[in-house]
């Protein structure tokens, strides 16, 4: 018997299975949608007991706080050209090999899960630092908060209608060609 057998059960990096915990419930949010996500499911993918869930983060609601939140700040509104900003918003939305924590926490995953407050909020909270905040004050001219958050509209809708509900024309447009037409929709977003 070795000295670690005798000293009882190995214990578990806290860090370590709080992160996998994480990394479960991304990968699961991203695949099956926010509403479809239990803490049961998110342990079992994880390889944990259930209630390590609620020790880590206390909630469900939390864990999905947590999950659905970017991993890094993200710069790409405030540093992608105005002219170039649709077409990179639209490729990382549909980009089908991005990393389950970008996919995760998507506008489109976000508002195909806004049937909970929770969800809303956190989608409201995303929309306002990046277009309400952040676009709308990179645009001259009337209504610019506006103008911001039609173009988070546009392109959350065309990534809901092509990712979670799959319409014919949109999930088999090529990308190519579904960009060059978001260009021509945003851009008059874009200028006074």
């Amino acid at each position: 018997m070795t000295e670690d057998d005798q000293a009882g059960p190995r214990r578990r990096d806290a860090a370590a299975t709080r992160e996998s915990l994480l990394t479960a419930a991304r990968s699961l949010i991203a695949r099956d949608g926010v509403a479809a996500v239990s803490t049961r499911d998110v342990a079992t993918a994880a390889g944990a007991n259930q209630a390590l869930v609620y020790r880590y983060f206390g909630s469900k609601e939390a864990l999905l706080v947590e999950a659905l939140s970017p991993t890094e700040p993200d710069s790409t509104i405030a540093d992608t050209p105005l002219d170039a900003l649709p077409h990179t918003l639209l490729r990382r939305a549909l980009d089908p090999d991005a990393p389950a924590e970008i996919r995760a926490s998507s506008m489109s995953t976000l508002v195909a899960g806004a049937g909970t407050e929770l969800v809303r909020t956190i989608a409201r909270e995303r929309i306002h630092a990046g277009f309400t905040t952040q676009l709308a004050g990179r645009l001259d001219g009337p209504d610019a908060e506006l103008r911001a958050e039609l173009v988070a509209a546009l392109l959350a809708g065309i990534a809901s209608l092509r990712d979670q509900i799959g319409t014919r024309a949109m999930a088999g447009a090529d990308l190519d060609v579904l960009a060059g037409y978001v260009d021509r929709m945003v851009a008059p977003l874009l200028v006074d």
